[in-house]
């Protein structure tokens, strides 16, 4: 498949270009900056999402049949918040309707975990489905569900559009000293929900969900598969969530964020596993 990646330099990006070239796609990566790293068998080329000359040019260009759309400013304070806002509406957006235009067959978008505004307000209830209220806390979050709208706008139109809601993904080489500042303030892990997510197993939902011949559109979370203390979920949750329903939820290491529609819908499974015991991923066979 002719795939285009935008924020193929990024920290999920990079990971997301390099599954589907080593997959055999032929991968187009579009982003603002040069990669640090590049990968013999993808072009790269420099461009700014919130234009949509450039989205349209590249998709033409690269004849793509899909798009995975990682580009965005990554978080609140990068840049002021109007343009946190105003790129990430205009680069979904960009995407969305150049792909619809062109009739491609499925776009990929990242949304986040932000959206569900944990840093301040604890789950209703856990594990936490895509069904759970939204509560944005900041720019980032607000453009994030500007872009679901818009993803399902143009899906209403026809476009196969399916968004990610993304919890604590991270670059495998950033995890083990993430985690060891983490172990030492549990109750400041709230908002994350205790999870981790390595960014490959992000790179291998992406190729997953492209290489299916049907896909529904929608929202589907994405988590690392456990939390990352080693110990009962439903003990970190009952400590420092006491409010939040967990008659749900399953005995175990488990994440709180749930997968279970990502895995029944398309095969997502998390191979990286990190926990405090090794800190270091144990990759599943």
């Amino acid at each position: 498949m002719r795939i285009v990646v935008t924020g193929g330099s990024g920290r999920v990006g990079r990971f997301v270009v390099r599954e589907l070239a080593e997959a055999g796609h032929t991968v187009t990566s579009l982003d603002l900056s040069p990669a640090a790293k590049r990968h013999p068998d993808v072009r790269y080329m420099q461009g700014n999402v919130s234009k949509a000359e450039d989205v349209f040019g590249t998709l033409t260009y690269a004849k793509a049949e899909a798009v995975v759309h990682m580009a965005a400013w990554s978080d609140p304070g990068i840049v002021p918040d109007t343009r946190t806002y105003g790129d990430n509406v205009a680069g979904a957006f960009n995407v969305l309707d150049a792909a619809a235009s062109l009739g491609l067959r499925r776009v990929i978008q990242a949304s986040s975990a932000q959206v569900y505004g944990f840093a301040e307000h604890a789950p209703v209830f856990a594990p936490v489905t895509e069904e759970h209220s939204l509560f944005p806390l900041n720019s980032y979050a607000l453009a994030k569900i500007a872009s679901e709208q818009a993803a399902a706008y143009f899906a209403n139109k026809g476009l196969n559009v399916l968004t990610f809601r993304i919890m604590g993904v991270r670059a495998p080489e950033d995890l083990r000293d993430e985690i060891a500042r983490a172990l030492t303030h549990p109750e400041a892990e709230r908002f994350l929900l205790w999870t981790r997510t390595d960014a490959r197993d992000i790179a291998t939902a992406c190729r997953q969900a492209l290489e299916q011949d049907t896909v529904p559109s929608g929202i589907y979370n994405l988590s690392g598969a456990e939390n990352i203390f080693g110990i009962e979920t439903r003990h970190l949750l009952e400590r420092h969530l006491p409010s939040t329903d967990l008659s749900r939820l399953p005995r175990g290491l488990a994440s709180p964020f749930s997968s279970q529609k990502a895995a029944t819908t398309f095969g997502y499974s998390q191979r990286f596993i990190w926990s405090h015991s090794n800190s270091h991923d144990v990759e599943q066979q």
